[in-house]
């Protein structure tokens, strides 16, 4: 090259760094630190900034991104932290190893005793997605007999605020798959466990519960509900498993994320593995049973339309897997997409779908572990309908809550939910 370009190659790269001082510096990513709060203000700003390694983009689905630009969630940013699991539920989860599957037939898993039936999951596996689900479904860390003898269930209008607050107890008993006493079964191995649930507020609503049975096999749940009105218990339908929780915007199926016989669905399909923010190990004081004004009863709460954004708890880096659950046919929803810890059976978010297969419902489950029972506690969850502007967001009283305490099977019966409705 002749002399007499570089003048013009000097003049060129003069122009082009005074072009590139006038424009954003698109490349040149911040790591944030802990307490930064993503919100709608802010989002735009710091999209290509990090968190622990990862981009801020990256660590967003598109209904989360859709939810803090349009729906005021806002997401303070918290260090992530390792959990150390249960050794009882580790060993019984590696005893598994290689000898476990899944037989379609009897809508069990062969070979499996307690803890997550698939330890490890290979993502090139065309059963992986069904595998993740039945982990979840088998393999919770929820403690062999657990209570939690208060939670409120808020029903929220997006506009007008909370309009019911009832108070409910629920109990689960563990018969297959337990990690206390001398055998992982209790009875004929035909039960999975039993639930009690009854509401205890507003006056209106107290006495009335249910009591479930849950079959490990194909047969639907057994429920029963006791209604104070008539002193009468009935049996429901087999299909109840798909109806709504009382008045609320959640489906039986939507307790904890994923609340039916894995088998009952038809189709499961691994999107892929990502991460994404989650309160994974949340504040486990989200509601405080002493307080009268809506900031102290509901500190996690932003007190704010839509007033269902737990905009006051931890949101850390989580990895999960992706699954699409494609539901039966006679189904509210089309689909749900199922965001599940990698690390433990914990799902932290749901999208759910209608029939059209239009967004309809977006789900968050807040965590926390307690390492004395080894058991993964739901702190607060919610289960937002959008297309109703309206949320059924769950609160604990996670001071009263206890797990692995003295029980038997025979205190979860019909009689035990009569008792309990009078």
């Amino acid at each position: 090259m002749s002399a007499s370009h570089f003048p013009l190659r000097r003049t060129l790269a003069v122009g082009l760094i005074a072009a590139a001082g006038s424009l954003p510096s698109l490349g040149l990513a911040a790591e944030l630190p802990a307490g930064t709060v993503i919100s709608a203000e802010n989002i735009d700003q710091i999209k290509n900034d990090t968190f622990e390694g990862h981009s801020i983009a990256s660590l967003l689905t598109e209904k989360m991104e859709w939810r803090i630009r349009n729906s005021g969630w806002k997401l303070p940013l918290a260090k992530s932290q390792q959990v150390e699991l249960d050794p009882r539920w580790v060993k019984a989860s590696q005893a598994n190893q290689g000898k476990t599957s899944i037989n379609k037939g009897t809508c069990q898993i062969d070979g499996w005793g307690a803890g997550a039936p698939f330890p490890t999951i290979d993502e090139k596996d065309p059963q992986a997605a069904e595998k993740i689900v039945w982990n979840f479904h088998l393999g919770q860390l929820v403690g062999d007999v657990s209570q939690v003898p208060n939670f409120t269930q808020l029903l929220i209008d997006g506009k007008r605020g909370v309009h019911a607050e009832p108070v409910a107890e629920f109990t689960r008993y563990t018969m297959k798959g337990r990690l206390t006493g001398d055998s992982p079964v209790e009875g004929d191995g035909s039960e999975r466990g039993r639930q009690l649930l009854y509401f205890k507020a507003p006056s209106d609503m107290k006495g009335l519960g249910t009591y479930t049975v849950m079959y490990d096999a194909e047969k639907v749940n057994d429920v029963w509900a006791y209604v104070p009105a008539v002193r009468r218990v009935r049996r429901l339908s087999g299909g109840a498993w798909m109806d709504p929780v009382g008045s609320s915007d959640q489906l039986q199926d939507d307790l904890e994320g994923f609340n039916a016989r894995p088998c009952w669905y038809p189709e499961y399909k691994l999107v892929g593995k990502r991460w994404v923010l989650a309160a994974a190990n949340a504040k486990s004081d989200l509601w405080n049973t002493k307080g009268s004004s809506f900031d102290e009863k509901y500190p996690v709460l932003e007190n704010q339309p839509p007033y269902w954004n737990m905009n006051n708890d931890r949101y850390e880096p989580r990895e999960v897997y992706v699954v699409e659950a494609i539901t039966p046919a006679t189904h509210p929803y089309s689909k749900k997409v199922l965001y599940v810890e990698t690390k433990y059976p914990r799902i932290h978010y749901v999208e759910a779908y209608n029939r059209k297969g239009e967004f309809w419902k977006f789900m968050e489950w807040h965590t926390y572990y307690n390492p004395q029972g080894g058991d993964m506690r739901t702190a607060g969850s919610a289960v937002i309908d959008f297309q109703r502007n309206h949320a059924t967001v769950s609160l604990i009283d996670t001071a009263t809550w206890k797990t692995n305490f003295e029980a038997k099977a025979s205190d979860f019966s019909l009689q035990a939910l009569q008792k309990a409705g009078r």
